[in-house]
Formats: structure tokens, C-alpha cells, sequence
């Protein structure tokens, strides 16, 4: 980390001063796309910025800072997309699966992304694990759209079990342990798991208390 001081919140930065950060993120996010994180130098997004590196480091207080707010701002786009169209799917098991693989999809054109998120899990700068704490309840905001009928709490709990899988099967595949392929099955044959043991849960239940 290149420095302990807090850097100032987007939202106490003057117009010009988050058009500079804003300017800083979107040019990382550009290097992102067509490079590799570890390959990519503080230095490079100053001078593609157009900016001080010290200009960098006020608003960012290390890579992984800088990298976070990056990811977040694409996983933001990605689920605008996402959602541009109602999904079509006429069951939770159908629109959760859906999302969950256009996410895939999302990850497999662009990998680098993706690896940038197993080391923001383990990053030790503040402001970055913040960051990604803001994205991890951005992606299950977004999928909670699919789900309808469910309370909140069981929604946050199947959510946390579909993320852990859903990171767990990316994981094997940016290690080259499985294809993107297999991938989507697993994730399929989780989902199919989670949903139709919940309704059968769920209506068995309901068999209980009508015999009471």
C-alpha cells in the first residue's frame, strides 16, 4: 500500500476532482480490458490519465484500491446489461440460471476480470476490501431480481450458497481444472439442487400444517 491516509469519498470531491477519479478509473478499466493486472503499472494509468501519479495515489490508495473500484464499475455495466431485458424465464430456477450465465459468458470473453477478483479476495488494503464488499452486495442485488415468492432471508441465504458456488466453479476454470463448459453444468446441476430440494421443503411443509 503506498499510504495509510484515507482517500477523500467520491461524494466530497468537487465536479472536477471526480472527473479526474472517474477519468483515472475508466482508463484502468481500458487497460484491464486489453492487458493483464499484474502486468499493469500505477504509472500507466497516470500517464495514459494524463495525471501525477500523486494525483492517483490521492484518490487510490494502492492497485488494489485503484483495481476494485475498476472491478466494480464493470460488474455495474455488466449487470445494467444484464437487466436491460426483462429476463424470460418463468420460474426462479430458469431466470436464476439465466443470470448466472450470462455472467459466465461475461467472465469467459474476459478472464483477466475474473483474476483480478481472487486477488481483491484476498487484498489487504482497507478501501479495497471495501470496495469489493459494495460489489459482492451489487451482484446479489442483481439476482435477487430473479427471484419472486421468496422472503428476504431465504433469498440472502440461497444467494450466498449460489455465489460460493458459482465462485468456486470460476475458480477451477481460470486455473485450467475444468472448461467454461463445464462450468454452466455444474452450476446448472447446483441450481436444479438448491431450488427444487427448497420447493419440495417448502410444500411438504405446507402438507404438515394442513394435517394439524
Amino acid at each position: 500500500m503506498h499510504g495509510t491516509a484515507a482517500p477523500p469519498a467520491p461524494e466530497t470531491l468537487t465536479a472536477s476532482q471526480l472527473a479526474r477519479r472517474e477519468r483515472i478509473v475508466h482508463v484502468a478499466l481500458g487497460l484491464l480490458v486489453s492487458g493483464d493486472y499484474e502486468k499493469i503499472q500505477m504509472k500507466d494509468v497516470a500517464e495514459a490519465s494524463d495525471v501525477a501519479l500523486g494525483t492517483v495515489y490521492r484518490y487510490f490508495t494502492s492497485k488494489e484500491h485503484l483495481f476494485a473500484a475498476v472491478q466494480l464499475e464493470w460488474v455495474k455495466s455488466l449487470h445494467r446489461q444484464i437487466l436491460k431485458r426483462p429476463l424470460a424465464g418463468g420460474s426462479n430456477l430458469e431466470r436464476l440460471s439465466q443470470i448466472l450465465h450470462k455472467s459466465v459468458r461475461a467472465f469467459a470473453v474476459q478472464p483477466q476480470f475474473y483474476r483480478v477478483l481472487l486477488v481483491l479476495e484476498v487484498a489487504k488494503d482497507p478501501f479495497a476490501k471495501e470496495l469489493f464488499e459494495v460489489m459482492t452486495r451489487e451482484t446479489e442485488a442483481t439476482y435477487r431480481e430473479t427471484l419472486s415468492g421468496v422472503d428476504d432471508k431465504t433469498a440472502s441465504d440461497l444467494l450466498g450458497v449460489v455465489l460460493a458456488v458459482l465462485g468456486a466453479e470460476l475458480r477451477k476454470w481460470v486455473l485450467g481444472r475444468q472448461t467454461i463448459n463445464e462450468v454452466t453444468q455444474n452450476i446448472d446441476a447446483a441450481l436444479t439442487l438448491l431450488l427444487t430440494y427448497r420447493d419440495a421443503a417448502s410444500s411438504d411443509a405446507a402438507a404438515a400444517g394442513l394435517r394439524t
